[in-house]
Parts: structure tokens; C-alpha cells; sequence
């Protein structure tokens, strides 16, 4: 397939699958489906709304949404503008969505719906260039139906003379929740000036309030904000529902307007299509320019590498404001395959599994270590019997694919080019002597552990984050295909990935058609290093970005002589075809004599403890390395009970000598010799944690990695007493 632009590609589909299944949408718990000429027909009735109210293209667009069909309804139509998207998460803080509109100069917002909405109204109106806001959800406005705009929900504000219950609640929601704001008409509002005004002593005492009344009352009012119905005929900000565009490009297409499509013929590669704002772990995000011509290269070479074919079902479990999740759909959309829309909670992922049955899942390591510990527990659960067996299925497993790999010469070299004649005749032999075993073990374990994905999964892709290498193994042995792939942001983002005929374990791949990897020393990048040392990863191909949203400066220090430098650590197999990430550059942590340690593998290692949920490697410019961990509070509880530990709270448990012995000795058995760790890179001590890495506390970014900086400045008090 060789388009050049997202939305040739799009339209290539229409013409190529109208009938197919494009989406499949969940009403009321029911997967809806849509054709591809449906989606396209919603698109363009969305694109020419869009362009009605003002919308033209090289125009700025936010996105400010979580996955939902409306997202890449809005993402297709803003592009087949040849407009720019912004996108940005539903989760976002309000300084994030503030800074990533005004950054990146866009003219319009469009927003989920209230939560949005509210950050949107409680950042500094210093946002002149917006001049639209759409809702793809109507917000909610305590106000008579007549006075409400058509973009809300009108709520009752009193019955009769007396205050509506709704509206009560809401008011002393107000009270104990700081973050929070309500909208209402200009009566409602002095309806409830009127109820402060007579009510606020008992409001005040009720909710036990630690502010005066006077504060209080005035701090009600300032999150309280007056919408009118003629709102848009009084302000240059405009409001509309995502129904109200939609209504607006249904008149113009029955009237035979065609600007949309041919706008949208007139694309061209190197037009501007998004800026994607990067996690910003350590300071301001960097908005990465992604063209037609990059996107373009990742739906041209990543279905036919990987093996994405029309026949294929998708669940999406990750946000269409991810760049991986997007691509991944792009490709989807381009071979006629189908996607149906889910959430990476178990709750709703595996009845969704279940019944929708996918050939393909786009997924992140966190929801395969999920599973992987899933599984785990049910075997603890299990009978004597279950578990001799499980782990009897498991020994096997093991055994037969490395043999398998060594015969068919898919494990990963680093120190030679390949395995002996020798070598190989012996593990043909084993894989003979062991093949009834695995196929019995498969009957009787394996298969089972495969239903929970529906029982029809092909591969799932894994990205954003290196899979541990028990996980890897692990599913490798029971015959799930986790195809591990490696990109960024800045490259569109597939560089590499596994696939059917090169599943290589424990690494991320070959590269993709049209794409260069070298890897060289890091701190001599003209030095390209052999195959089988770590050193820092640099792309070079059509898929890397144009550069950074007015930041010249940064672009130019990631990208030298067509070079991208992915900031990541990384080796080649021997024979130079696979990549092995390592760990990023940046989280290197060097110890007081001169030590690198590269935290990633030893964190990997750690996660293997049943009782470890999360841990992170401390120690720059420290003497020695520590660790903080974070429990895996449902299992160190039962331990507790078994070990008849009495603990008031989580805090005093943690703190518990008993406790801390067992992490001791945990950390102690992983980060071993023996388990291929230096002397240096020991843990010598460990911190343990109450609760979670959080987006909200500002532990991890809107893509769920760890804010090292923060984390490290936020507990240094512990890193100082762990780490000397």
C-alpha cells in the first residue's frame, strides 16, 4: 500500500471495505458495529461542521478526551481539514491542558465533557487565541430548560420555593471538594446567593468547614459560574455540543456542500497533521510535529511485517491520544480490519476479551505483568493437586522452548553469531523426547490460561515499555504471542517490533522496511559501536518527526545529519538483526565512585516478587544503591495474617521489623551474582511505600512512566537514609 497521506488512506479503505466492520461501539454494555462507510460518512459530516464555524486548515485544534469513538471521529475530520490536532488525555491536570493550548496556538478546543470543561473554566483566561469549544458530552447546568444553552443539561434548582436535592448535594460537594465548579444559570446563581445568605451557618456546621462563614461563602461563589443561553452572541468564545456541529454539517452536505472531501483531496506528506506533547518527565513537555509523510510510513510497512490482514478483530485498551494506540488503529483502518473500543480495567477488559473474542489486542507491559500475577494467584488458590500440576506444566514448558528456540535459532545471541551444529542437534533431540509433555501440558494448563483472551488472540503487540523477562517467558511458554515493539513520540512511533516469523524473545525485534538503527558509544556519537554492546540507540528514516513546536534549539540537539537520537540504551544481537533495550540514557544513575548502573533490568528483576507491586532504583551520586518498593498490599497482607502480625494500618505494617526482613531478603535473592547483576549493582537498602506511583500525585505521566526526577526530590528524605 503506498498512500501518502492519512486521509488518502482513509478514503482508499471507504472505497476498498464500505461494508466491512470499522468499529464496534458499546451501548449500554452492548458492542454496536459500524461499516466503514458509516465512519466515513460521520467524518465528513463532523469535518463539515468543523469548517462552517470557522475552521480551516493549518488551523490548531486541542483534543482533549480519553478513548471514545468521537476521538477518532474528531481526529479524522480535523485532519481531512488539513488542520493540526492537539491532542491531549480527559486526565489531564489544568496546567497541562493550559500550557499545551497556548504552546501550541490553537484556535479551538474540543473537550470530553464537564471534567474538562471545569479545568478549562479554572485556568487563567489568558487563552485569546480560542475561539471555539465543543463538548463531545453535554455538561450539566442547574437552570430552567428555557435558560439553558443547547450545549447543556438543564438541572432543576429549586421546587417550588424550596432548594432541588440535586443542587443541595452539588453545594456541599463544593464545600468539601476544592477542585471542584458548577454551572448555572444567572437566576440560579441568585437563587443561591439568596440560600447562602439564610443557610450558610448550617452549611458551615454540617460539613465542618474550617473557614469563617464569610470565606466560605465567597469561595462557593468563585467556583460557581454563570452560563447564559445567548452565551455565544455575547462572547467571542463559543460554545457548541458535539450534536450541535454535527447538525450544522447534515444542512450543509443535504445542500450539496462538498468542501469537506475536496479539502481533503488536496493533502499533501509533508502537511503538518498533529503535535503530540511529550510526557515531560523532567520539565515542560515538547510538542513533536508529526506530517502526513511520517504516519504514513508506519501504515505502509508495520501491517504487512507484522501480519495485520482485513480478517483481524482489535480491542483497544490503551487512549487514542497515545501515538501508539493511534498508529495502531491507522493501520487497522488501512487494511479493512475492525476495532471495538474497551478499557484496561480486568472488570471490563476480560468480559470484553470474552466476548468480542479478538485476533489482535495493542497493549502496554503493565496489563500482561497484570495478567501474568492473575495467574499466579489462582495457582496460590489452587489445590495441592492444581499447583504440582501447574508447575509441573510450567517445568516442561521451559524446558521444550528453549530447546525450540535453540533448533529453530530464535533466542537472542550477543557474544556470537550462532548456535553450534552441535548445539542444535541436541536440542532437536530434546524437543522430540519432550513434544508429547508440551502438548499434554498444553491440553491440560495452557490452553485454558489462552481462553482468558477469548480463545481466537493471534498476537498482541506490546509496547511502551520493555516486557520483564519472567513475563516474556512466561507466556511464551503457554503459546500467547506478545509481540514486544520499540518506538517514540518523535518516530510516528514503530521503529522495530516482533513478529510471526522473527519472535525473537527478550528483545523488540528487527527494524521496519525503510528504517536504519545504529547504535553508538555514549560519549562519542560518531563511534558506532559492535553488535553486542549497550550504547545509545539513533533511527534514521521517513518515520522521524519534523521537529519540536517552536523549540529549534532541542530539535536540533536530537536530530544531527538525518540521525535521530532516541535518548534510549540499547545492544544488537550479534548478527546485528534484533534490538535489546536496556534502559534510557537519562535514568543511568551514577554512584559516588564512578559507577553507571542502569536501574531498568534491576527493577525488571525485582518485579518478579510476588510481594513487590512496583519498585524504583535510587542512588545518584550516592555510595551505594537502594530501592523504594511498593508492596503488593493484597498478598503482604495474607502474609501478615499467616505470620500472625498485628498491624493497626498499612504505614505500621510496612514499617514492621518482620516486613522489612522479608523485603531484605527478597531484594537480596533477585539482585544476585547469580542471577548475572555486578557486585556493584546490589541493593543495600530498601525503602518501602504506603501507597501507588499516581498521575494525580505527580509520580507517573499521562502515559504511566515513572517521573524519576520528581519521585527522587518527593521521598529524598528516604533515599538519603537507604542509600547513605
Amino acid at each position: 500500500m503506498s498512500v501518502q497521506t492519512i486521509p488518502e488512506m482513509l478514503k482508499n479503505s471507504i472505497n476498498l471495505y464500505p461494508e466491512r466492520i470499522a468499529f464496534k461501539t458499546k451501548n449500554k454494555k452492548i458492542f454496536e458495529p459500524v461499516t466503514y462507510k458509516e465512519f466515513y460518512h460521520k467524518v465528513e459530516i463532523f469535518g463539515t461542521g468543523l469548517n462552517a464555524i470557522g475552521i480551516n486548515k493549518f488551523d490548531h485544534i486541542g483534543l482533549v478526551s480519553e478513548n471514545r469513538f468521537e476521538w477518532i471521529i474528531s481526529d479524522m475530520a480535523i485532519i481531512g481539514l488539513r488542520a493540526v490536532d492537539v491532542p491531549c488525555s480527559g486526565a489531564s491536570s489544568p496546567h497541562d491542558i493550559h500550557f499545551k493550548l497556548k504552546h501550541s496556538d490553537s484556535t479551538t478546543a474540543i473537550l470530553e465533557g464537564e471534567k474538562q470543561f471545569a479545568d478549562f473554566y479554572s485556568l487563567p483566561h489568558d487563552l485569546p487565541k480560542i475561539k471555539n469549544i465543543i463538548l463531545i458530552d453535554k455538561i450539566k447546568i442547574f437552570s430552567n430548560i428555557e435558560d439553558a444553552p443547547e450545549w447543556s443539561v438543564p438541572i432543576p434548582f429549586k421546587e417550588g420555593e424550596k432548594i432541588n436535592e440535586k443542587f443541595k448535594s452539588e453545594i456541599e460537594s463544593l464545600i468539601k471538594n476544592g477542585n471542584k465548579y458548577i454551572f448555572l444559570s444567572k437566576k440560579a446563581k441568585l437563587f443561591l446567593e439568596d440560600y447562602l445568605q439564610k443557610n450558610s451557618e448550617i452549611l458551615f456546621k454540617s460539613n465542618e468547614s474550617k473557614k469563617n462563614i464569610g470565606s466560605l461563602k465567597t469561595d462557593l461563589l468563585k467556583k460557581a459560574f454563570i452560563i447564559e443561553k445567548n452565551h455565544n452572541q455575547k462572547n467571542s468564545l463559543s460554545i457548541f455540543s458535539f450534536e450541535e456541529i454535527n447538525k450544522i454539517g447534515e444542512k450543509k452536505l443535504a445542500k450539496g456542500n462538498t468542501d469537506f472531501s475536496e479539502i481533503s483531496k488536496t493533502a499533501l506528506p509533508e502537511d503538518l497533521v498533529t503535535i503530540i506533547y511529550t510526557s515531560g518527565t523532567t520539565a515542560d513537555p515538547k510538542g513533536v510535529m508529526l506530517l502526513n509523510s511520517n504516519f504514513a510510513h508506519n501504515i505502509r510497512t508495520a501491517p504487512p511485517t507484522v501480519g495485520i490482514k482485513k480478517e483481524d478483530r482489535f480491542l483497544s485498551v490503551l487512549p487514542s491520544w497515545h501515538i501508539y494506540e493511534r498508529t495502531v488503529e491507522y493501520c487497522a483502518l488501512a487494511v479493512g480490519a475492525s476495532t471495538s473500543y474497551s478499557k484496561p480495567f480486568k472488570q471490563i477488559l476480560l468480559p470484553d476479551l470474552k466476548k468480542e473474542k479478538p485476533t489482535i489486542v495493542c497493549s502496554v507491559p503493565r496489563i500482561w505483568e497484570s495478567v501474568y500475577k492473575g495467574i499466579m494467584d489462582n495457582v496460590k488458590k489452587g489445590s495441592s493437586i492444581q499447583k504440582i500440576v501447574f508447575n509441573w506444566a510450567i517445568r516442561v514448558g521451559e524446558k521444550y522452548k528453549e530447546a525450540e528456540g535453540i533448533s529453530k535459532q530464535i533466542l537472542p545471541l550477543f557474544d556470537r553469531a550462532e548456535f553450534s551444529a552441535k548445539e542444535i542437534a541436541h536440542a532437536k533431540r530434546k524437543v522430540k523426547l519432550l513434544s508429547w509433555k508440551y502438548h499434554l501440558a498444553d491440553k491440560i494448563v495452557f490452553k485454558k490460561i489462552r481462553e482468558i483472551t477469548g480463545g481466537e488472540l493471534r498476537f498482541a503487540i506490546s509496547g511502551g515499555g520493555a516486557l520483564t523477562q519472567v513475563t516474556d517467558k512466561l507466556f511464551n511458554v503457554v503459546g500467547l504471542k506478545i509481540f514486544e515493539g520499540y518506538g517514540l513520540t518523535e518516530t510516528s512511533p514503530i521503529i522495530s517490533s516482533r513478529f510471526e516469523k522473527y519472535n525473537i524473545i527478550f528483545t523488540v525485534g528487527p527494524p521496519l522496511p525503510e528504517v536504519e538503527i545504529k547504535v553508538v558509544d555514549k560519549d562519542n556519537y560518531k563511534k558506532e559501536l559492535p553488535h553486542g554492546k549497550v550504547g545509545v540507540i539513533l533511527i534514521k528514516g521517513p518515520l522521524v518527526m519534523k521537529g519540536y513546536y517552536k523549540n529549534e534549539k532541542r530539535t536540533n540537539e536530537v536530530i544531527k545529519d538525518s540521525w535521530f537520537n532516541t535518548g534510549d540504551l540499547g545492544k544488537k544481537t550479534y548478527n546485528g538483526k534484533y534490538l535489546k533495550l536496556v534502559g534510557r540514557i537519562k535514568n543511568t544513575i551514577v554512584l559516588r565512585g564512578g559507577e553507571n548502573v542502569e536501574p531498568l533490568p534491576l527493577e525488571g528483576k525485582l518485579k518478579e516478587s510476588k510481594y513487590i507491586s512496583t519498585s524504583i532504583i535510587v542512588g545518584q551520586d550516592k555510595p551505594r544503591l537502594g530501592a523504594l518498593i511498593i508492596p503488593d498490599f493484597d498478598v503482604l497482607k495474607t502474609y501478615a495474617k499467616k505470620k500472625k502480625i498485628i498491624y493497626s494500618n498499612v504505614d505500621k505494617l510496612i514499617h514492621h521489623p518482620k516486613i522489612i526482613s522479608l523485603y531484605q531478603k527478597e531484594q537480596k535473592r533477585l539482585i544476585s551474582k547469580n542471577n548475572g547483576f555486578n557486585s556493584f549493582e546490589t541493593v543495600m537498602g530498601i525503602g518501602l511505600l504506603p501507597h501507588e506511583f499516581t498521575v494525580e500525585a505527580g509520580d507517573l505521566t499521562e502515559t504511566l512512566k515513572i517521573k524519576r526526577f520528581e519521585i527522587h526530590e518527593k521521598y529524598k528524605k528516604e533515599i538519603d537514609e537507604i542509600c547513605g
